[in-house]
């Protein structure tokens, strides 16, 4: 036994050496044991695997009786047979696989002395016994017969718990992304993957590198939890599986359209007051055709995809948001030999959008929009190889993305003459004048190799070893650059300024980009099966670096002395991630039958870093000086000598040259500003934030094709990124340098004020402050068959912060500005609040996405003479909201302070959210393999006009006024032929 032992531990070592892939997921796979009706295992026998994507596929079991067919393409038809002489032929057809999930059959054999076949049909295992991760596979039911919008992102929005930052009708939102989350996971752990191939852009964590077409996918995973091993974060892992060609030739053509005239009016009278007028669609047209087949029988397929989404919405402002996405992609699979497998697929995706906004229609005039276009390639090779009882799989991938904003006045000048980008502040957010201009160009390239070594009674039980590495490297390029290299934010009246009004300039040097990232990823697991009992143990070792490269930016032509040009040509930060990630569950099976299964899982995950690394402290990085305008000659230009800074101790105007007068300062060297040393600074130990999770969960197969299940979870994010501020001699910013300032009776809470500006950055870990996630979640699944499908959920959970002390920091995402805490400044306010990310970067802002519960309904029901009815229901808890007012915090500026009055982030809430759609369709079968589909859809079916975002501001006259509302009824007709 000691030998066995050791010689099955030498090999997996060589085997971990060589390296696997950390992909997210497998294909699906179909498994089984045989045993005679004593229960003993039965080797020897013969098990052949049909379908009409693949080869025949053959096995024999083994000496524990065991069977396996892995990496199976999805399909609905895989017949197994299974054959010994002295024993009746068993045969189940009609076999559904889908991606991810695993079918595990224990095959009972009865003894007869003649030839006899025992035939079962379509009977399938509902839980998976083996597994822990928690998610849906939504099939191609659920994509074309639901009614949807058919974009990622609304699929998404049928997930158990899965909350999403903007309400969709008909398709209105599918050109933009939409941010999302799942039982506690943070937006930038979310990873998007082609196939098990991860496509998840570094450059926008948890965003996808394009706008696929969802419509032209088999199937979508979304995983939510007890994520694989082959997983490096806990976030939301979405996995896109494009069709495959088969034996026999199949193929889809469809077309859907709304129009404005199809459409009701919702718009209040409140709103129509302020100018707003109806929004909905003008048109949305949703048409693409695929094909595919054989071009050698058992050996050589194709498969062909092409899509247009064609989307013009209505804004509540009265424009017109137009956006045009062309996606398609080819793939080829090769069966080389029995043993031996081969796909290459191609993807390519455009997308021209026409008036983007940044913030929201109703919060920015039409000049400050965006026209966007970028096409996007993507490549991936994929080799996979039997040995025996050694499964390899090896794969390539290349993508290549970007994509520009081009503000709809066009290019900034080159003297900057042009309209400036103006931020009021006061008396409510609006933006007016110009938007910057923005390009970027992302490529990256995955080596990766995976494979599965089975070994059989060993220590007593079977064991499935996973085992793998995973090389990334990736180069961005990007710009971003304001007319006249300022933009203006005006903050209301002001008697002791010259004007009589309080105006802030934020002067900016170019903002250009050049970084290359890598990462390599290892991880082992040992998925071991005693009787009833599954345990899979296991870890994965990350590493992610960043550096900058080759890059040159011009002075500023605001203050140049300090805005100077500077130039690099490699620049390392210093540090890397370096996460190691334990993983383990249990699964139980109560009375052996694989209907009742309890599962127990504890994982740690790290998090993705992408550029960041590189990003955050890079001396040629976002660079900005904030201090006071004020228009002297009334021409609303500005010239250097209207530009001052303020002393504080004086209450006066000072020297724009002196930084100790500056507002504040973004990556500016005040002591040497030509020099390549960063301003910031990493802890040495600054490393990876990590996320540990708990769950339990109860699944029950109540009948065929139908099951429930409870779940638990526990989710503590710790150790998260913690930026403070720092002086110019290294020292960090304390709540010591705060002072009780005032106390606000609007707001009921205090303010402060700071003693000394620390110019500087300093970024480690926290130490004491967590994000902890508290959810219950019943969900209730029943597959197609005998008619009719229904997905359910009703999930609850509470999601806070709290910071222990260690709240004095700095956000340095620009586009979350509005949420800094300014030292102790809001911290009664955010500390035990709720965690609730912002919308932002895609065509949104201001909606925060926290719900205490979500409930969700979805399903369809074939009735006679082929008409088929479906419908999905959703509601939840109002998504939070913060009053605020501006004060002018001394040491530090106008500032917004939050409450109405005092309380916790979170207590205030938007009215609870549902929406109902309804889709009916007529089938006209053909031939046996063909159909044609005649479909007509209904989304907010009770034309609500729900509030999705109000006016948060105290001071404004339209306080508590609704700035968006869920978009009116409106009905889609389609046209759908299958062959």
């Amino acid at each position: 036994m000691k030998k066995a032992i050791f010689v099955v531990v030498s090999v997996l070592m060589l085997l971990f050496l060589f390296g696997a892939f950390a992909s997210a997921q497998d294909f699906g796979s179909i498994r089984g044991v045989a045993r005679d009706s004593n229960g003993n295992p039965v080797p020897g026998v013969n098990v052949t695997l049909s379908g009409s994507k693949i080869a025949p596929m053959s096995a024999n079991t083994t000496e524990g009786g065991n069977f396996r067919f892995l990496n199976l393409p999805v399909a609905g038809d895989y017949a197994l047979r299974l054959e010994l002489s002295g024993f009746k032929t068993v045969i189940r057809d009609k076999l559904a696989v889908s991606f991810g999930k695993d079918l595990n059959f224990e095959v009972v054999l009865e003894q007869s002395a003649i030839s006899e076949e025992v035939i079962v049909t379509g009977k399938a295992p509902v839980i998976d016994t083996k597994k822990a991760q928690v998610g849906v596979n939504v099939g191609e039911e659920m994509i074309m017969q639901l009614p949807t919008a058919r974009n990622p992102w609304v699929i998404m929005s049928l997930i158990p718990g899965m909350l999403i930052d903007r309400e969709d009708v008909g398709g209105n939102e599918g050109g933009q992304q939409s941010s999302y989350y799942g039982h506690g996971s943070k937006e930038d752990d979310n990873t998007w993957n082609v196939d098990g191939a991860n496509i998840t852009d570094n450059s926008a964590l948890g965003a996808a590198p394009s706008y696929v077409n969802i419509a032209s996918y088999e199937e979508v995973q979304i995983n939510y939890g007890n994520n694989d091993i082959k997983s490096q974060t806990g976030g939301v892992q979405v996995n896109l599986v494009s069709r495959r060609g088969g034996n026999h030739y199949s193929g889809m053509f469809y077309l859907d359209a709304e129009d404005k005239n199809w459409q009701a009016e919702n718009v209040p009278d409140a709103m129509k007051d302020l100018g707003y007028r109806a929004a909905g669609v003008n048109r949305v047209y949703l048409y693409g055709a695929n094909f595919g087949g054989a071009l050698i029988k058992d050996r050589l397929w194709f498969f062909g995809s092409w899509g247009v989404q064609d989307l013009d919405k209505l804004t509540l402002a009265g424009g017109s948001d137009k956006t045009w996405l062309v996606s398609g992609y080819a793939r080829m699979d090769v069966q080389l030999s029995k043993s031996t497998k081969f796909n290459g697929f191609l993807e390519y995706d455009i997308k021209k959008k026409y008036g983007r906004a940044a913030i929201d229609f109703t919060q920015q005039d039409a000049d400050t929009l965006w026209n966007q276009e970028g096409p996007g390639y993507l490549w991936k090779g994929e080799i996979e190889q039997m040995f025996g009882n050694l499964y390899l799989n090896g794969k390539v991938l290349y993508t290549n993305g970007g994509f520009s904003l081009i503000p709809v006045k066009g290019h900034r000048t080159s003297n900057g003459s042009g309209a400036y980008a103006v931020f009021l502040e006061y008396p409510s957010y609006y933006l007016k004048g110009n938007i910057d201009d923005y390009g970027t160009n992302r490529d990256s390239i995955d080596f990766n190799l995976s494979g599965v070594y089975f070994a059989e009674k060993i220590l007593g039980g079977d064991h499935e070893f996973k085992f793998g590495v995973d090389y990334m490297t990736a180069t961005s390029s990007t710009y971003d650059y304001y007319e006249g290299n300022l933009a203006l934010h005006y903050y209301g009246p002001d008697e002791t300024m010259p004007t009589g009004e309080y105006w802030e300039a934020w002067l900016f040097r170019d903002y250009k980009t050049h970084d290359s990232f890598s990462r390599i990823s290892a991880y082992l697991q040992d998925t071991m099966t005693f009787g009833r009992l599954v345990v899979n143990l296991g870890v994965r070792y990350d590493q992610e670096s960043c550096l900058v490269k080759d890059l040159s930016i011009p002075a500023s032509p605001w203050l140049p002395q300090y805005l100077a040009a500077i130039q690099v040509d490699t620049f390392d930060p210093g540090v890397k991630w370096k996460v190691w990630s334990p993983r383990l569950s249990l699964s139980y099976d109560l009375f052996g039958t694989g209907k009742d299964v309890i599962k127990l899982s504890l994982a740690r995950y790290g998090s993705q870093s992408g550029n960041n690394l590189a990003d955050w402290i890079n001396p040629l990085g976002w660079t900005e000086i904030d201090v006071l305008w004020q228009d002297l000659n009334g021409d609303e230009r500005v010239t250097s000598d209207e530009l001052f800074g303020y002393n504080w101790d004086k209450e006066a105007l000072d020297d724009v040259n002196n930084p100790d007068y500056w507002i504040d300062s973004t990556r500016v060297n005040t002591e040497s500003p030509a020099a390549v040393t960063p301003t910031y600074k990493y802890d040495p130990k600054f490393n990876s934030p990590l996320l540990d999770e708990l769950s339990l969960s109860y699944e029950k197969e109540l009948f065929t094709d139908f099951a429930g299940r409870v779940e638990f979870f526990y989710k503590k994010r710790h150790k998260d990124i913690w930026t403070r501020g720092m002086s110019t001699t290294g020292e960090i910013e304390t709540d010591a340098n705060y002072y009780l300032a005032g106390h606000d009776e609007v707001t009921g809470n205090d303010y402060y004020g700071r003693y000394t500006r620390f110019p500087y950055r300093y970024r480690t870990n926290h130490k004491k402050a967590y994000d902890r996630y508290l959810g219950s979640q019943v969900v209730f699944t029943k597959r197609l068959s005998n008619r009719w499908m229904m997905n359910t959920s009703f999930t609850y959970s509470d999601f806070r912060r709290y910071y222990k002390g260690e709240f004095v920091g700095v956000i340095d995402d620009l586009s979350s500005r509005e949420i800094m805490t300014y030292g102790r400044n809001n911290e009664a306010y955010f500390d035990g609040g709720v965690v609730a990310p912002e919308s932002g970067g895609s065509g949104i802002e201001g909606i925060f996405v926290n719900s205490r519960w979500v409930f969700k309904l979805s399903g369809l029901y074939e009735l006679p003479w082929g008409i088929t009815f479906s419908g999905v229901f959703s509601g939840r808890d109002g998504y939070p909201y913060r009053p605020y007012q501006l004060i002018t915090l001394p040491g530090i500026g106008e500032k917004k302070i939050y409450g109405n009055p005092g309380g916790k982030w979170g207590d205030q809430r938007l009215p609870a959210f549902w929406t109902l759609n309804f889709r009916i369709e007529k089938r006209f079968q053909i031939t046996e393999t063909s159909a044609f589909t005649l479909a007509a859809d209904a989304f907010n079916i009770t034309n609500s006009a729900h509030s999705l975002k109000k006016e948060n501001s105290l001071t404004a006259d339209n306080y508590q006024q609704d700035l968006l509302i869920l978009n009116p009824r409106v009905f889609r007709f389609g046209v759908r032929f299958n062959f």
